[in-house]
């Protein structure tokens, strides 16, 4: 039996003919043998002192910044660290709080070239601010309050999409 690795997001996933039920189980063993090994591989590298250093370097000034208003989260992301930032109920995206870390973010992005962006969730009220260096990247997802007295969603127009339509027909 020969297992054939296919690249995915989020895992690897292992492609083969089945010819037996031990085979399907076999092939569901090698991949969570993967998964295993992929965890166990970020878990090393967010426990080694380099990235313990840079980690801590950018988030104790976000964690001050914030004054635990923003859950945070880390992990390890395509071999670097990725900070996960969630800010719920806001009255705006002016908060101070909020300005604060973007404006630091903003910062300590630029000074090495890196990228940033953002994308809006009008359906929810929702923000993401996302930075990404060589070394690390931050996301911010941002959630105003529904009764913000300064944000709020407004229709602006309607879309309909066409799509086609399908069905089996078999001669």
């Amino acid at each position: 039996m020969k297992l054939v690795p296919v690249c995915s997001i989020f895992n690897e996933r292992f492609i083969m003919n089945s010819k037996s039920v031990a085979d399907v189980i076999g092939t569901a063993v090698a991949a969570f043998d993967s998964r295993i090994a992929d965890v166990k591989r970020d878990k090393s590298l967010l426990k080694s002192a380099k990235v313990q250093k840079r980690v801590t370097q950018l988030v104790a000034p976000l964690l001050y910044i914030l004054n635990g208003l923003g859950n945070v989260r880390v992990e390890i992301m395509f071999g670097k660290p990725a900070v996960y930032v969630s800010m719920f109920s806001i009255e705006s995206f002016k908060q101070t709080e909020l300005v604060s870390a973007l404006a630091y973010l903003t910062d300590l992005t630029e000074k090495v070239n890196g990228k940033i962006t953002t994308e809006d969730w009008a359906a929810a009220v929702n923000r993401d601010f996302r930075f990404e260096t060589e070394e690390w990247r931050v996301c911010v997802h941002a959630y105003v309050k529904d009764d913000s007295p300064t944000c709020r969603k407004i229709a602006v127009g309607t879309e309909l999409i066409e799509r086609t339509k399908y069905e089996i027909v078999c001669d």
